[in-house]
């Protein structure tokens, strides 16, 4: 993917990290046996249709694997989890309109929300 065009206004998260992770056997979860490589490639596509206004990187660990598949919008963005590639044109069109508060809630840490509802 390309970095953000010079002539367009700074994005509050240029980079997006998506965990592709793999372990063999299934003992452990892992992002890529829960879809995150398909996911990754279907995110690639819908960003080069929109003019690649935000960089893709794949990673080998977030550290969420039990929760994945795990994106992470940097610089000090929130994670992203569970999406699938089903997802893909959403998250993109998301990430393009900036709507960080509508992708972050829709593709929200499980375990976070939970707690968040069980408060008083």
């Amino acid at each position: 993917m390309s970095e953000t065009r010079k002539n367009t206004p700074e994005r509050r998260y240029p980079r997006l990290k998506v965990c592709v992770n793999f372990r063999a056997g299934d003992v452990l979860p892992s992002c890529g046996a829960k879809g995150s490589r398909e996911l990754a490639q279907s995110l690639k596509e819908e960003i080069a249709k929109r003019g690649d206004f935000i960089s893709l990187e794949t990673v080998h660990c977030l550290g969420k694997c039990h929760i994945g598949p795990t994106l992470k919008l940097l610089p000090s963005g929130p994670f992203l989890q569970g999406a699938q590639a089903a997802d893909a044109a959403c998250i993109a069109d998301l990430l393009q309109a900036e709507s960080y508060d509508i992708l972050e809630h829709k593709f929200a840490n499980p375990d976070e929300f939970e707690t968040v509802q069980k408060k008083p």
